[in-house]
Protein backbone atom coordinates (compact mmCIF):
# COMPACT_ATOMS: atom_id res chain seq x y z
CA UNK A 1 0.00 0.00 0.00
CA UNK A 2 0.97 3.64 -0.32
CA UNK A 3 2.13 4.18 3.31
CA UNK A 4 4.36 1.11 3.19
CA UNK A 5 5.88 2.14 -0.13
CA UNK A 6 6.45 5.66 1.19
CA UNK A 7 8.30 4.33 4.27
CA UNK A 8 10.40 2.03 2.07
CA UNK A 9 11.11 4.95 -0.25
CA UNK A 10 12.39 7.08 2.61
CA UNK A 11 14.62 4.26 3.85
CA UNK A 12 15.92 3.27 0.42
CA UNK A 13 16.13 6.64 -1.29
CA UNK A 14 13.26 6.68 -3.78
CA UNK A 15 10.18 8.86 -4.09
CA UNK A 16 6.62 7.56 -4.10
CA UNK A 17 3.79 9.52 -5.70
CA UNK A 18 0.16 8.55 -5.86
CA UNK A 19 -1.16 8.55 -9.42
CA UNK A 20 -4.76 8.95 -10.42
CA UNK A 21 -6.35 5.88 -12.04
CA UNK A 22 -6.14 5.63 -15.83
CA UNK A 23 -9.56 5.91 -17.46
CA UNK A 24 -9.97 4.28 -20.86
CA UNK A 25 -13.12 4.24 -22.96
CA UNK A 26 -15.29 4.98 -19.95
CA UNK A 27 -13.65 2.41 -17.66
CA UNK A 28 -10.77 2.40 -15.25
CA UNK A 29 -7.65 0.60 -16.44
CA UNK A 30 -5.85 -1.76 -14.08
CA UNK A 31 -3.02 -4.25 -14.03
CA UNK A 32 -5.55 -6.95 -13.06
CA UNK A 33 -7.54 -6.18 -16.18
CA UNK A 34 -4.41 -6.32 -18.35
CA UNK A 35 -3.46 -9.69 -16.86
CA UNK A 36 -6.97 -11.01 -17.52
CA UNK A 37 -6.89 -9.82 -21.14
CA UNK A 38 -3.51 -11.47 -21.70
CA UNK A 39 -4.82 -14.67 -20.12
CA UNK A 40 -7.55 -14.68 -22.77
CA UNK A 41 -5.08 -13.98 -25.60
CA UNK A 42 -6.58 -10.52 -26.15
CA UNK A 43 -3.23 -8.81 -26.67
CA UNK A 44 -4.67 -6.02 -28.84
CA UNK A 45 -7.07 -5.05 -26.03
CA UNK A 46 -4.22 -5.27 -23.49
CA UNK A 47 -2.16 -2.93 -25.71
CA UNK A 48 -4.95 -0.36 -25.65
CA UNK A 49 -4.93 -0.52 -21.83
CA UNK A 50 -1.14 -0.29 -21.63
CA UNK A 51 -0.68 2.35 -24.30
CA UNK A 52 1.90 0.07 -25.95
CA UNK A 53 2.24 -3.52 -27.11
CA UNK A 54 2.74 -6.09 -24.34
CA UNK A 55 6.26 -7.47 -24.71
CA UNK A 56 8.60 -10.15 -23.45
CA UNK A 57 12.37 -10.24 -23.83
CA UNK A 58 15.04 -12.89 -23.52
CA UNK A 59 17.96 -14.63 -25.16
CA UNK A 60 17.39 -16.87 -28.18
CA UNK A 61 18.23 -20.48 -27.32
CA UNK A 62 18.33 -23.76 -29.21
CA UNK A 63 15.09 -25.72 -29.44
CA UNK A 64 14.34 -29.13 -30.91
CA UNK A 65 14.96 -28.02 -34.51
CA UNK A 66 11.49 -29.10 -35.66
CA UNK A 67 10.70 -25.71 -37.19
CA UNK A 68 13.76 -25.82 -39.42
CA UNK A 69 12.96 -29.39 -40.49
CA UNK A 70 9.55 -28.33 -41.80
CA UNK A 71 10.78 -25.10 -43.43
CA UNK A 72 10.02 -22.58 -40.67
CA UNK A 73 13.06 -22.01 -38.46
CA UNK A 74 12.10 -20.55 -35.10
CA UNK A 75 13.84 -18.53 -32.44
CA UNK A 76 13.08 -19.98 -29.02
CA UNK A 77 13.11 -17.47 -26.18
CA UNK A 78 14.49 -18.32 -22.77
CA UNK A 79 12.16 -16.42 -20.44
CA UNK A 80 11.89 -16.14 -16.68
CA UNK A 81 9.59 -18.96 -15.63
CA UNK A 82 7.23 -16.55 -13.84
CA UNK A 83 6.93 -14.11 -16.76
CA UNK A 84 3.31 -13.44 -17.64
CA UNK A 85 2.59 -14.78 -21.12
CA UNK A 86 -0.49 -14.41 -23.29
CA UNK A 87 -2.79 -17.43 -23.60
CA UNK A 88 -1.49 -20.35 -25.65
CA UNK A 89 -1.91 -19.50 -29.31
CA UNK A 90 -0.38 -17.98 -32.42
CA UNK A 91 0.29 -14.24 -32.55
CA UNK A 92 1.35 -11.55 -35.00
CA UNK A 93 4.34 -9.88 -33.33
CA UNK A 94 7.16 -7.49 -33.89
CA UNK A 95 10.53 -9.03 -33.06
CA UNK A 96 13.25 -6.58 -32.13
CA UNK A 97 16.82 -7.86 -32.40
CA UNK A 98 19.84 -5.57 -32.16
CA UNK A 99 17.61 -2.53 -32.65
CA UNK A 100 16.04 -3.86 -35.85
CA UNK A 101 12.30 -4.55 -36.02
CA UNK A 102 11.11 -7.66 -37.90
CA UNK A 103 7.61 -8.98 -38.62
CA UNK A 104 7.12 -12.24 -36.77
CA UNK A 105 4.70 -15.08 -36.09
CA UNK A 106 4.93 -16.41 -32.54
CA UNK A 107 3.55 -19.56 -30.99
CA UNK A 108 3.05 -19.61 -27.24
CA UNK A 109 2.30 -23.13 -26.10
CA UNK A 110 3.16 -26.77 -25.94
CA UNK A 111 3.14 -27.73 -29.66
CA UNK A 112 0.32 -30.32 -29.38
CA UNK A 113 0.89 -31.75 -32.88
CA UNK A 114 4.18 -33.15 -31.56
CA UNK A 115 2.77 -34.43 -28.25
CA UNK A 116 1.03 -32.91 -25.28
CA UNK A 117 3.92 -33.38 -22.85
CA UNK A 118 6.17 -30.64 -24.22
CA UNK A 119 7.04 -27.79 -21.88
CA UNK A 120 5.55 -24.38 -22.57
CA UNK A 121 7.60 -22.56 -25.21
CA UNK A 122 7.69 -19.20 -26.93
CA UNK A 123 8.81 -19.85 -30.52
CA UNK A 124 9.04 -17.14 -33.15
CA UNK A 125 9.40 -17.36 -36.91
CA UNK A 126 10.72 -14.27 -38.71
CA UNK A 127 9.56 -14.56 -42.35
CA UNK A 128 12.41 -13.69 -44.68
CA UNK A 129 15.00 -13.20 -41.93
CA UNK A 130 18.15 -15.23 -42.43
CA UNK A 131 20.49 -13.99 -39.74
CA UNK A 132 21.94 -16.08 -36.93
CA UNK A 133 19.92 -15.33 -33.79
CA UNK A 134 21.31 -17.75 -31.19
CA UNK A 135 22.49 -16.02 -28.01
CA UNK A 136 21.11 -12.68 -29.18
CA UNK A 137 18.45 -10.93 -27.10
CA UNK A 138 15.04 -10.67 -28.73
CA UNK A 139 12.07 -8.60 -27.61
CA UNK A 140 8.65 -9.66 -28.85
CA UNK A 141 5.82 -7.14 -29.04
CA UNK A 142 2.47 -8.96 -29.21
CA UNK A 143 0.17 -7.22 -31.69
CA UNK A 144 -2.78 -9.57 -32.28
CA UNK A 145 -3.78 -13.16 -31.63
CA UNK A 146 -4.24 -15.01 -34.91
CA UNK A 147 -5.70 -18.22 -33.51
CA UNK A 148 -5.65 -20.58 -30.55
CA UNK A 149 -3.06 -23.33 -30.40
CA UNK A 150 -4.35 -26.41 -32.26
CA UNK A 151 -3.40 -30.04 -32.68
CA UNK A 152 -3.13 -31.04 -36.35
CA UNK A 153 -3.72 -34.53 -37.71
CA UNK A 154 -0.55 -34.35 -39.80
CA UNK A 155 2.61 -32.32 -40.17
CA UNK A 156 1.40 -31.28 -43.66
CA UNK A 157 -1.75 -29.76 -42.14
CA UNK A 158 0.46 -27.85 -39.71
CA UNK A 159 2.67 -26.61 -42.56
CA UNK A 160 -0.39 -25.42 -44.49
CA UNK A 161 -1.68 -23.60 -41.40
CA UNK A 162 1.70 -21.96 -40.77
CA UNK A 163 1.64 -20.55 -44.32
CA UNK A 164 -1.83 -19.12 -43.59
CA UNK A 165 -0.63 -17.75 -40.23
CA UNK A 166 2.29 -15.98 -41.90
CA UNK A 167 0.02 -14.37 -44.50
CA UNK A 168 -2.40 -13.23 -41.80
CA UNK A 169 0.40 -11.91 -39.55
CA UNK A 170 1.89 -9.87 -42.39
CA UNK A 171 -1.57 -8.38 -43.11
CA UNK A 172 -2.02 -7.48 -39.44
CA UNK A 173 1.44 -5.96 -39.12
CA UNK A 174 0.99 -3.96 -42.34
CA UNK A 175 -1.88 -2.12 -40.57
CA UNK A 176 0.40 -1.11 -37.65
CA UNK A 177 0.92 2.67 -37.88
CA UNK A 178 4.42 2.23 -36.39
CA UNK A 179 5.69 0.53 -39.56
Amino acid sequence: DLPTLSRLGEAMGFTVRRMEPVVLEGGQGSSSQVRALLGEGRVADAARQLGRFYSVEGPVVHGDGRGSKIGFPTANLDLWEHKLLPANGVYACWAIVEGKRHPAVTNVGVRPTFGNHAPLRVETHLPGAASELYSKTMRLEFVEQLRSELRFASVQELIDQIHADIRKALEVLARDPQT
